[in-house]
């Protein structure tokens, strides 16, 4: 790293490495600023850090830790209150805590996943079965016939393959 990248200010280092605009990271600062807007009593607590009282219950002193992590917002209510409690009492949803998705140029597109977990779920006690009766005899001593040694890592393969396969 030269000295003039240590100089640059996070935002254009993170940019570089990113390779997104300036509108990437202007829009996280906007909806921090939206959601501090909103909330009463706020003091910084550090870098990038916020104290405020809680919207989501009745607060004489500041509950709410607000922190910017990176590219996303996090929330903590120190009396027990939701993050969806605390940002629908402000008028604002779990989207608003993280960037709009901005598209890369020439990055290929996701595969949209082709089953729903509802579908999957079979399968997977299936392998997961396969998985721990191969487990359960290895951890009692017994050696696994090739088949079976065979059959237990195609399990294996197939319960890391299904979260990609599981559709939201």
């Amino acid at each position: 790293m030269t000295d003039k990248q240590k100089a640059a200010p996070v935002g254009q280092l993170v940019t570089a490495s990113k390779s997104f605009d300036d509108s990437y990271f202007n829009n996280i600062e906007s909806k921090l600023s939206l959601f501090l807007n909103r909330l009463d009593g706020v003091k910084t607590n550090g870098s990038n850090k916020w104290l405020g009282k809680c919207p989501a219950h009745p607060d004489r002193s500041p509950s709410l830790g607000i922190k910017r992590a990176d590219d996303r917002i996090l929330i903590h209510c120190f009396a027990g209150c939701s993050v969806d409690a605390v940002l629908s009492a402000v008028g604002l949803d779990m989207a608003d805590l993280f960037p709009d998705r901005v598209a890369i140029p020439g990055a290929p597109k996701p595969k949209a996943p082709r089953f729903s977990a509802y579908e999957l779920f079979p399968l997977l006690i299936q392998e997961a079965l396969i998985l721990a009766l191969a487990f359960h005899a290895v951890t009692s001593g017994d050696v696994l016939a090739d088949t079976d040694m065979q059959r237990a890592e195609q399990a294996y393969n197939a319960v890391l393959r299904l979260n990609s396969e599981v559709k939201p």
